[in-house]
């Protein structure tokens, strides 16, 4: 049927901006990323006092079952070393943002009342996703000078003992300074139950446990999924409810102890899989998170917001790492 003669319709009124039609713009901003860190949220918290940040690590005799004495006998004195003394730098994570006075006055959609507040806040957010991706990295740790930045290393290059590489891949040894030498990449090779096995057998024989948690890419979690000790999960159902088909493993029992299975978004396209005692690795700032002015020159407002931070590992030797792994995993 047509329309009846001179009946005003919804688009006589014309387009939404510009028309007599009043937007219908809901009051919220979605924000699509992700906003979680996983490693910096379970990481322990510390102070730096320096750019240059150290630590002392050191490690027991080995257990010796001949360890006898001969009754009477003088004791001998054992040759003693030092502990090793290693580093790493801080990084400077900063994010500086402005707004005009206008942009800060007029009403706006999403609830935001000031604008500068909204992007102060989400500057922060974006600063700590920035400082998760550098722990989660294989950056070499760079001093810095006048001219360029200095970089703290990640975990892909202060895990070394119990580090598992494809065919040509090392990590270099860091038993003094900071680790400045980035890894040596290896031929790739699927992700196995052998390979996690190993490295879970490796850190127990090393500290006597093996890391809770394990972080590792979507798609290395989907092959984890796989692996036959949880091929035979089950979930009990009752009264009349459907069954549930389990698909997936949340939570891995090695040989060695439970550990947790974390999906971490960050890590899409990777090539490592980390096994973390995460009561060992800290976050020590020489700065926390602050946020200040900076200098008004005319009818706008700017901020800067900052984190000095270095990344620490007391005992790397309680976690563990497989890298150079295919992307898929597969």
């Amino acid at each position: 049927m047509a329309k009846p003669s001179n009946v005003q319709d919804r688009y006589d009124m014309g387009a939404n901006i510009g028309g007599w039609v009043a937007e219908d713009v809901l009051d919220n901003i979605f924000n699509a990323d992700q906003t979680k860190t996983p490693i910096l949220s379970e990481a322990k918290r510390g102070k730096a006092a320096q750019t240059y940040h150290e630590w002392l690590r050191d490690d027991y005799d080995a257990p010796n079952k001949d360890n006898a004495a001969i009754d009477g006998d003088d004791a001998t004195r054992l040759a003693l070393g030092v502990p090793d003394r290693v580093a790493n730098y801080c990084q400077i994570f900063t994010k500086a943002y402005g707004v005009s006075g206008r942009a800060d006055a007029v009403k706006k959609l999403g609830g935001v009342g000031k604008a500068l507040a909204f992007h102060r806040a989400k500057k922060t957010i974006e600063i700590k996703r920035d400082l998760e991706a550098a722990i989660i990295s294989s950056n070499a740790a760079v001093a810095g000078s006048g001219a360029a930045a200095s970089k703290l290393g990640g975990l892909g290059v202060l895990i070394y003992t119990n580090a598992q590489h494809g065919a040509g891949g090392s990590t270099a040894a860091h038993t003094s300074g900071a680790p400045t030498v980035a890894p040596v990449a290896g031929t790739a090779r699927p992700f196995t139950e052998a390979l996690l096995k190993t490295a879970c057998q490796a850190t127990f024989d090393a500290v006597g446990e093996t890391p809770k948690a394990v972080y590792l890419s979507s798609a290395h979690k989907k092959v984890f999924s796989t692996f036959a000790g949880i091929a035979g999960i089950r979930k009990e159902v009752s009264g009349r409810k459907q069954a549930t088909v389990v698909g997936a493993a949340d939570v891995y029992v090695s040989d060695f102890g439970d550990m947790e299975i974390v999906p971490h978004y960050m890590m899409t396209g990777s090539t490592k899989v980390y096994g973390l005692d995460t009561s060992n690795v800290k976050v020590d700032f020489l700065r926390p998170f602050d946020t200040w002015d900076l200098a008004k020159t005319g009818d706008s407002q700017s901020q800067q917001t900052l984190a000095d931070v270095t990344l620490v590992m007391p005992v790397e030797k309680s976690s563990w790492k497989i890298a150079d792994l295919t992307v898929s995993g597969a």
